[in-house]
């Protein structure tokens, strides 16, 4: 072979040796560039080394090879990464830029830039480092980058996040367009954290209220998501625990195993699993057995318990190997806890045709797709992106409306459940009264008929053979009539009280003759009072006994208060029908008397209770001189036996 030839194929072999160094153009920075995403654009070098050594990478480009797909999302993974990117400024001044890690859940990284066989190291940071020690602060990490007029960089960035799932989500920006922008990020994050967090108090102010283990679980529940997203998105890192570097690393695992033990909880107190679902309830006994202790396997690591010289899960020292291990099965378990408390709820729904069932498995449904895209992310099958940065945020909203919505109508339902059966024991009660009124009533019957068909007609033959005998006794007459008079007022005592008992107007004729026969009695007693009885036409068929006793009495009750304290000149008592509704109305023109209830005499808070034991209304009105009294009852009810 001439050297001509071989000088060619030597030619061709260094192209297609450097070819994977640089696979596009470099990125052009002029005065139009805005902002560009890196991940198509880079080389990536996957390395051992846990340390960064930057000119030994440099000085071999041939190991770098082309991103394959539209983010650096290498999955699960032991390894450290370089991240290879060039950038070119055609115009003469000065270019600053951004370069932007959209991942804040990055252990360790360095940005080196390579121009002009000069190298530069920026600043190491990480969650590994306190927030402080960032060259931007900002809940993602920034790099600053300078470009002079008219040259060409080449940024190396290393990545450790060995033993766990690596993304390296790379955005460039203007650094002016940038800060121009940013504010979208915080908008639409504090938005979301705002629906989580005004959650959060409700059902804070919902177990204070209720203090029941349902609302202390659902409690559990809100606030471990709200601070996983939190710690998801970084913000957590940057506003609330800036220098927890060990609970930084930690928190979404801890707060991942939180919210699904408090789910799982959840979900056997709100469908009753113990006494309604016993294979149900002993499956997720061993589901929380598990969970609990990969909790507690996590926790152990915590140095601040310096239970171990080297912590597999400590800032300092980790060993990939067992996080690694530790990483893919909390994610395996994160979703068949997940896809358990939905199935859970698919199981009572098919069983009991409950619509919450439904709604429970439709809310932990938007917590899968959650968890599901930051695992498929996590893996490598999903892309690092806007989409998937935020699924999280919307889906937990969602999952939180869904519950709550849920908790509330369950707390309706119970509350209307009470609701009913404390009506249905207010009547109980009413009836037990009512029959309890009905015995007493009986048993004035069976008093006055006694009295006026026993001792009544005794009375009056003693009477009667006492006044034959006075006429046969000389000298002494006199005397006898007195015990005859005597005798004779016990009698009428004893039929007035026999005719107060249950009058026999009112059992033989009707409520209107009973009142009409009293009224008469009063004003042929009582002269001087002006006794007036109104009635329209009433049918007496329609109106129970026992109201018509009740209004009986009460009349009676009101007629006598009149006659004792009101020194008034007339009475008027009117009574009608109306629909199935009966009326009273007694009025006088006395002097009357003070409305407030603690004047009230005994009278007449029995005649209130009588009335609203009857479900009636008694309203008492003062008039310039005098009293009305207004009685409705219903002319017949339910409750009566």
């Amino acid at each position: 072979m001439s050297r001509y030839w071989q000088r060619c194929i030597g030619w061709v072999a260094l192209v297609m040796i450097s070819l994977p160094l640089y696979p596009q153009s470099p990125i052009v920075a002029d005065r139009h560039f805005r902002q560009v995403v890196l991940s198509e654009q880079t080389t990536l070098l996957a390395d051992t080394v846990p340390v960064p050594h930057s000119r030994e990478v440099i000085k071999h480009p041939a190991a770098f090879r082309p991103q394959v797909g539209p983010s650096i999302n290498p999955g699960f993974t032991n390894q450290f990464y370089w991240v290879h990117f060039r950038v070119r400024n055609p115009e003469p001044t000065p270019k600053e830029l951004v370069l932007e890690v959209e991942n804040p859940h990055i252990n360790k990284l360095q940005l080196f830039t390579h121009a002009q066989g000069r190298l530069q190291a920026g600043l190491l940071t990480g969650d590994h480092f306190p927030f402080s020690r960032r060259p931007i602060r900002h809940p993602h990490f920034l790099f600053p980058i300078t470009i002079a007029g008219n040259q060409t960089i080449d940024g190396y960035l290393w990545v450790d996040k060995h033993g766990e799932q690596v993304q390296i989500p790379l955005r460039l920006w203007a650094k002016d367009y940038f800060m121009a922008n940013t504010n979208k990020l915080y908008l639409f994050v504090g938005f979301m954290f705002g629906i989580g967090g005004l959650y959060c108090v409700l059902s804070l102010l919902a177990l204070l209220f209720f203090r029941l283990r349902l609302m202390f679980y659902y409690f559990g529940y809100t606030v471990s998501a709200w601070l996983f997203l939190a710690a998801h998105t970084g913000f957590g890192f940057a506003l609330l625990w800036p220098q927890a570097t060990w609970w930084t690393s930690a928190a979404r695992p801890t707060l991942v195993l939180m919210m699904y033990i408090s789910s799982v909880l959840f979900v056997r107190v709100f469908f009753r699993l113990e006494t309604n679902f016993r294979r149900l309830f002993r499956y997720t006994t061993i589901l929380l057995s598990v969970q609990v202790a990969l909790l507690l396997m996590l926790w152990l690591q915590n140095p601040a318990l310096g239970l171990f010289k080297n912590y597999w899960y400590n800032p300092v020292y980790y060993s990939g190997e067992w996080l690694l291990r530790y990483m893919i099965v909390l994610h395996g378990v994160a979703i068949v806890s997940i896809a358990s408390v939905i199935f859970v709820g698919l199981r009572v729904y098919w069983q009991t045709r409950r619509p919450e069932g439904l709604w429970v498995a439709i809310g932990y449904l938007m917590a899968l797709l959650s968890g599901s895209s930051i695992t498929l992310v996590h893996v490598g099958l999903l892309p690092d992106n806007y989409v998937t940065h935020n699924l999280p945020l919307v889906t937990n909203a969602l999952d939180t409306i869904i519950l709550s919505v849920l908790l509330a109508n369950r707390f309706k339902d119970i509350h209307v459940q009470n609701a009913r059966i404390a009506v249905e024991l207010a009547l109980q009660r009413q009836k037990n009264a009512i029959q309890l009124l009905e015995g007493q009533i009986i048993e004035r019957k069976r008093l006055s008929q006694e009295l006026h068909d026993g001792i009544s007609l005794s009375l009056a033959n003693i009477r009667m053979k006492l006044s034959m005998l006075a006429d046969s006794m000389n000298g002494r007459q006199k005397e006898a009539q007195q015990l005859v008079q005597a005798l004779g007022n016990v009698g009428q005592d004893v039929r007035q009280f026999s005719h107060a008992l249950s009058p026999v107007m009112l059992e033989r004729y009707g409520l209107v003759d009973a009142l009409d026969e009293l009224t008469q009695q009063i004003q042929d007693s009582h002269p001087d009072l002006l006794v007036v009885f109104q009635h329209e036409q009433i049918v007496n068929q329609a109106i129970h006994p026992m109201v018509s006793q009740t209004m009986y009495q009460i009349s009676l009750e009101l007629l006598n208060n009149v006659l004792k304290h009101a020194e008034a000149q007339s009475v008027t008592v009117q009574l009608n029908q109306a629909d199935s509704a009966l009326r009273l109305l007694v009025s006088d023109d006395g002097r009357g008397y003070d409305l407030t209830e603690k004047n009230w005499g005994i009278g007449l808070q029995n005649i209130q209770a009588r009335v609203q034991l009857l479900g009636g209304q008694f309203v008492v009105q003062r008039q310039p001189q005098g009293m009305v009294h207004r009685i409705e009852l219903p002319a017949q009810t339910k409750l009566f036996s």
